[in-house]
């Protein structure tokens, strides 16, 4: 099950209707000691939250309406995925350290429906390298980038001594939001980084494997 919940997180969700095409978006909500972060969040219609618990016990998400129930009060690690798609505002707590009604440890997620994008086309106003999710990963990580205008792009993964070890993409691209897969089977645990170039726009980031 959580091989199938970390898989789930290295996909993109996409919804294209009548020629309509919607920005979806996915957000994380970390269970820490005592508390949601971040405890209130606005997102759009289809956009995907994950709640991660790292290592804290006794923590689990439950709706005030219980239309949602998510996590293990006996694990310290877990990862729960919700799709929410109906505009609204839904409220929820752990149900050892909080109750509905914002009692305790509560959350609140405010749904809104998606702003749509005409001519099948995603403005981008900036080059931009996100931090790969979930992280550390094992064995495979998302990387989403965004690209503001046709350019060659080039996006690398290199190991602590500049071994470059994946090409994850090296082509000509349109603007737009785009999201690969870097898979590590056949590495080794450690510190690796993944560097996108386009022109003049260069960033790069860090990301742990941890088997």
């Amino acid at each position: 099950m959580k091989n199938l919940l970390l898989t789930l997180a290295a996909i993109v969700i996409i919804i294209v209707a009548n020629q309509k095409v919607f920005s979806q978006s996915f957000y994380v909500i970390e269970l820490n000691e005592a508390s949601f972060s971040p405890a209130e969040l606005t997102i759009n219609v289809g956009d995907t939250i994950y709640w991660q618990s790292m290592g804290y016990y006794n923590h689990n998400v439950v709706a005030d309406d219980s239309s949602f129930y998510i996590g293990d009060l006996s694990s310290g690690n877990w990862l729960g995925m919700l799709v929410l798609e109906t505009p609204g505002i839904f409220q929820y707590y752990c149900s050892i350290h909080g109750g509905p009604g914002g009692v305790g440890m509560s959350g609140v997620i405010t749904v809104e429906n998606a702003t749509e994008v005409k001519d099948d086309y995603v403005s981008i106003s900036k080059f931009d390298l996100i931090q790969n999710y979930p992280n550390p990963f094992n064995p495979s990580t998302s990387i989403q980038y965004k690209v503001s205008s046709i350019s060659t792009v080039s996006l690398k993964v290199y190991d602590v001594l500049g071994n470059v070890v994946s090409t994850l993409v090296n082509e000509e691209k349109p603007a737009g939001a785009y999201e690969v897969t870097f898979d590590a089977s056949g590495l080794s645990s450690g510190v690796y980084f993944y560097k996108l170039t386009t022109g003049s726009f260069v960033e790069t980031k860090k990301m742990i494997l941890l088997r």
